[in-house]
């Protein structure tokens, strides 16, 4: 019986990642010369999306701020980046190069859970997203049910207000606006 090492995974260069993100069907995150997919959402997940994507573009109209959704890349370290579900960048975003692949400077981040990504939104992405200067909210929405978890970066650290049921609205401090559940959580009739 021979001893036999494991080879090395060759690590790739952020040049590479964003050379093979561009031209994949499926988008990747990276972390440290590691790709990861991102997992294809799933209706409720979409149906969420749309709605809080629109209720952001209406109450950013005449504001400074704008909604952007998972298509844009956000760094997160030298050589980590992710695509949240949704981020409000205030003023002019602040990009990686002239190609204009990442952005650094979003005030607020937005994910919408789905079981197989709770764990990390809440641990090792939320960890990621406070290294970030201009970073002050973090809203976790979820799926199946009217729940939005709101984390706010205070002089003391962060604070986590729960908003749960229909009834209940959700205040952004920092962009000063109001997103009712029932409005995130609404579905057209048939």
């Amino acid at each position: 019986m021979s001893d036999m090492s494991a080879s090395p995974v060759p690590k790739l260069s952020v040049e590479e990642y964003f050379a093979l993100d561009r031209v994949a069907e499926v988008r990747s995150e990276y972390y440290d010369g590691e790709m990861f997919p991102v997992i294809t959402a799933g209706w409720e997940h979409a149906r969420v999306a749309v709605n809080i994507g629109r209720r952001l573009a209406e109450r950013l109209d005449r504001h400074p701020c704008r909604a952007v959704n998972s298509t844009v890349r956000l760094r997160v370290g030298p050589a980590r980046f992710v695509y949240p579900d949704f981020m409000v960048v205030c003023g002019r975003p602040v990009f990686t190069d002239d190609k204009q692949e990442a952005i650094t400077n979003p005030k607020v981040i937005v994910e919408i859970l789905s079981p197989s990504t709770a764990d990390y939104d809440y641990g090792g992405k939320f960890a990621l997203y406070r290294t970030l200067p201009s970073f002050e909210e973090y809203l976790l929405i979820a799926q199946n049910e009217p729940r939005i978890e709101v984390f706010r970066k205070t002089p003391d650290g962060w604070l986590l207000s729960s908003y749960v049921g229909l009834e209940a609205t959700v205040r952004v401090e920092s962009l000063e606006i109001d997103l009712p559940l029932s409005e995130i959580y609404f579905e057209a009739a048939p």
